[in-house]
C-alpha cells in the first residue's frame, strides 16, 4: 500500500495565513483594551508599578565570611541584607543586618531614614552558650531564626525573611574552614516603588 502525504493547495495556504493575521490583530486589540482597563483599576498606575503579592527573597545560599569582612547577602526591593564577621574577645562573631534605600521600619524598630543600618541578629559561640548547652571557644555554632524579621518601607513594600547565621564552620569533607556564615530566605510583596517620584 502506498501512502501519500496530502499537499495543501495555494488557496488553502493563503486562507490559513489570512486567518492567522486576522486573529492576531484581534488578540492584540484585546491586550490593549485589557491594559487600559487595568490602569483604571490600579489607581492610574501601570501594572509594573506593583509587585505581585508574593515574590521570593533570598541570599542565593549561605555566604561565607572571614573575620574583618562585611558582605552584602542580597538586595530585595528597598531592602539590603548584609553580614559582618569580626573577632570579639578572640572569638568569631557574626551579625545579620538590614538597611533600606527609603524611610522604613526595620525589624520593628520604628521608621528610620534611608541608609540606617539595623542589626537583626548577632551570633557567636560565647553569646549562644547556655548552662544546658555549653559551647567552647571555637565551637561550631549556628542559629536559624524561629520567627521572621519584617521590614516595611514607606510605600508599603514589605519583606518577611528567615535568617540563618553562624560561626566556626569546620574544615573537612571537602570543605575548608570559615570564620562566619549567613544567609536568608523569605518573601517580599507590596509596592515596587521604582515608578514613584
Amino acid at each position: 500500500m502506498n501512502l501519500r502525504t496530502p499537499r495543501l493547495s495555494p488557496a488553502i495556504m493563503i486562507a490559513s495565513v489570512a486567518l492567522f493575521v486576522a486573529l492576531g490583530g484581534t488578540g492584540y486589540a484585546a491586550v490593549i483594551v485589557a491594559t487600559s482597563n487595568n490602569a483604571k483599576h490600579l489607581g492610574g498606575q501601570p501594572p509594573s508599578f506593583y509587585l505581585q503579592a508574593r515574590h521570593f527573597a533570598y541570599s542565593h545560599g549561605e555566604q561565607f565570611l572571614h573575620a574583618g569582612q562585611t558582605k552584602v547577602l542580597g538586595k530585595n526591593g528597598h531592602f539590603t541584607f548584609s553580614s559582618t564577621c569580626s573577632k570579639v574577645g578572640g572569638q568569631n562573631q557574626v551579625t545579620f543586618d538590614v538597611t533600606a534605600d527609603t524611610t522604613a521600619d526595620l525589624d520593628g524598630t520604628g521608621p528610620s531614614p534611608a541608609g540606617t543600618k539595623v542589626n537583626i541578629h548577632t551570633n557567636s559561640d560565647a553569646l549562644d552558650t547556655t548552662p544546658q548547652a555549653a559551647l567552647n571557644p571555637g565551637d561550631f555554632d549556628q542559629v536559624g531564626s524561629a520567627s521572621s524579621s519584617t521590614e516595611i518601607s514607606k510605600d508599603g513594600e514589605e519583606a518577611d525573611i528567615f535568617y540563618n547565621d553562624g560561626v566556626n564552620w569546620p574544615a573537612g569533607h571537602g570543605s575548608k574552614a570559615h570564620d562566619c556564615f549567613a544567609g536568608y530566605t523569605g518573601f517580599i510583596g507590596g509596592f515596587n516603588g521604582s515608578s514613584q517620584q
